[in-house]
Parts: C-alpha cells; sequence; structure tokens
C-alpha cells in the first residue's frame, strides 16, 4: 500500500480539472464513447433483470470507475485508450472493489428506505415519474412535485456522503492498494476537506450534464460521463499525493 497524503488546492482547481479532463478526452475520443457505449448497453441489459439486475449495476459500479480511472493514467503515459481498461478493476483490487460495490448497494437502498419513511415519498417512483412529464396531467405534476422537493432534498442530503465516500476510492484501490474500508474513508475525507474546489467543479460539470441531457438518443451522454470520469482521474492526481513528492 502507497504512503500518500491529502493536498488542499483552491477552488479555482476546480475548473482545471474539467479542462485536465477535457484535454485526456480528447485525445482518444472514439475509443472513450466506445466504452461508455458498451457499458452502457451491459448495465440496460442488467437493468432489465427484475430486483437483481438493478442492485448488480450498483455492485458493478466501482469496477466501471476503476476501468476509466484505469483508461485515463494509461492515456496520461503515452498509451493507446481501449476497451481492456475496462477489466482493470478485476486484475488488482477486485474484491474490495467488490466490497465497495455492496456498501453502494446498500447505502442506496437505504438512502431510499429512510426518504420514504421519513417524507411519505417513494423517492424511486418519483424520479420514474419525472423522467416522463408529458403523460402527468396538471393535479399530478402538482402532486408529484409536492412530494418531490421535500424527498428529493432530503435524498440529495442524504446521497451526499455516500458519494463522497464512493467517488475516488476505487482509484484508491487500483492505483494505491487500499483496502475498501480505508478507500472509503480516504475518499469521504478528502472530499470533506477540499470541499471548495470539488463545488466548483460538481456545478461547472453539472450544468455541462444538463446540456448533454438535452442532446437526443443520449449522445451527450456518451460524452459527459467519460469526461466526468477523466476529469475525476485530474482531480484524484491533484488531491492525493505522494508522501516523498510532498517532503520534497
Amino acid at each position: 500500500m502507497a504512503r500518500i497524503t491529502l493536498t488542499r488546492p483552491p477552488a479555482a482547481v476546480g475548473l482545471a480539472w474539467i479542462k485536465a479532463g477535457w484535454n485526456l478526452f480528447k485525445q482518444a475520443p472514439v475509443p472513450w464513447t466506445g466504452m461508455t457505449a458498451l457499458v452502457f448497453l451491459v448495465l440496460m441489459l442488467l437493468g432489465v433483470i427484475p430486483v437483481l439486475g438493478g442492485l448488480a449495476v450498483h455492485v458493478l459500479s466501482p469496477f466501471v470507475v476503476a476501468g476509466f480511472l484505469a483508461a485515463a493514467r494509461g492515456s496520461e503515459r503515452g498509451e493507446p485508450v481501449n476497451f481492456t481498461f475496462l477489466a482493470a478493476g478485476w486484475h488488482e483490487g477486485r474484491q474490495a472493489l467488490l466490497t465497495m460495490g455492496v456498501v453502494y448497494m446498500l447505502g442506496t437502498l437505504l438512502v431510499f428506505s429512510l426518504v420514504g419513511w421519513l417524507t411519505g415519498g417513494d423517492l424511486a417512483a418519483l424520479v420514474a415519474q419525472v423522467q416522463n412529464p408529458a403523460e402527468l396531467t396538471p393535479e399530478e405534476a402538482r402532486a408529484i412535485t409536492d412530494k418531490a422537493l421535500p424527498a428529493l432534498g432530503l435524498g440529495a442530503l442524504l446521497f451526499a456522503p455516500l458519494l463522497m465516500a464512493t467517488w475516488f476510492s476505487p482509484g484508491l484501490v487500483l492505483f494505491e492498494r487500499f483496502p475498501a474500508g480505508q478507500a472509503l474513508w480516504w475518499s469521504l475525507w478528502a472530499c470533506a476537506v477540499n470541499w471548495r474546489p470539488i463545488l466548483v467543479y460538481s456545478l461547472v460539470l453539472g450544468l455541462a450534464g444538463m446540456v448533454a441531457l438535452m442532446i437526443p438518443l443520449g449522445l451527450g451522454l456518451l460524452v459527459f460521463v467519460p469526461w466526468t470520469l477523466t476529469s475525476t482521474y485530474a482531480a484524484y492526481q491533484d488531491i492525493f499525493a505522494p508522501v516523498e513528492e510532498q517532503a520534497s
């Protein structure tokens, strides 16, 4: 396991992560979008399996992130981006990534359950209904809004620490050989102490995501998703530094 430390860059660095991620993406846009399309296809096929398919998507998500992070590191080192990087998590840190996937799955189920219990709204059903606004009557839309605002607000609050813990943890397992628990904790702590650049990063990339969603046939997501993960790699590289580099 590598010896690393956390840096605390200024808020403006969040924009630099986005730019660095875009630079990595534009070096090989076809392989990046091809990898993303393959992942979407696999996740869609899993999603049609009742109950177990949706759970499997959550469990496998750290492997997907690890694969894209491995591809980003390979690209940075001059290696061609290709589909073989998607298997990186199966070759290195498989058990830890699987543990993280289970934690993410259980955490997601817990958040949805708590939101339903505390607000009386079914968060999953609300999200599904909002995705088809044209099919709603004005009365149904008003009823959904009344339930959705508290449910979505509480859901975002409860999801935040889960997302923070799982954002950098696949990279910590893959690159630093961290065990699952330690990787989750370091990721959570790194996000907490670097909330300023991460806030800037999230707001700007969130706007880009809204634009991507408006592009028909999901074509925008084929660019946005790998861009998100290459910029995550840029943030990872900036925040987690080897102790030796810091000492020098």
